[in-house]
């Protein structure tokens, strides 16, 4: 996945980057779409270090993953395929169980043919319900995640 570094709104592309011992990046090499390279510093390393450079706050927060982040929003539509078929196949087996239930003798009222079956019933029944609040809250953050692509990290 192939790094880029999101500099007051112009993308370079990442050629190196320079941990410290804590793990926060402190100098990356950058190249923009000529192939020419810039040095970025972490602002408050800056004033010790003499080769050419641009100092910047938060080097971390700069940096950016467009194939990873494509990656993560076709992972994420493939979820809500993947749990609206599991829904629809849940519903239909919740349906095929209270028509069976209905069969079994017929002259009783519904209640009383799941009376024996009822627990059976709302387990399914929850878990129906379980696999459509999933659907909801996997396609609201998708919306949010895909409303704030340039904007700051949704918080929780």
């Amino acid at each position: 996945m192939k790094a880029v570094i999101n500099v007051k709104g112009t993308k370079l592309s990442v050629v190196a980057i320079h941990y410290r011992t804590t793990g926060k990046p402190s100098t990356v090499y950058a190249a923009d779409e000529n192939g020419r390279e810039s040095l970025f510093v972490e602002k408050s390393q800056s004033e010790y270090d003499t080769r050419p450079h641009m100092a910047v706050e938060n080097l971390g927060e700069l940096f950016e993953f467009p194939e990873l982040e494509a990656r993560i929003v076709d992972e994420r539509a493939n979820l809500i395929e993947q749990l609206e078929d599991m829904q629809k196949a849940e519903g239909e087996r919740l349906r095929d169980f209270a028509q069976d239930a209905m069969k079994s003798s017929p002259e009783l009222p519904f209640d009383n043919h799941l009376s024996s079956k009822q627990r059976k019933y709302q387990l399914m029944e929850q878990r129906v319900f379980g696999i459509i609040d999933a659907i909801e809250e996997v396609k609201a953050f998708q919306e949010g995640c895909l409303i704030n692509v340039d904007d700051e990290a949704i918080e929780a």
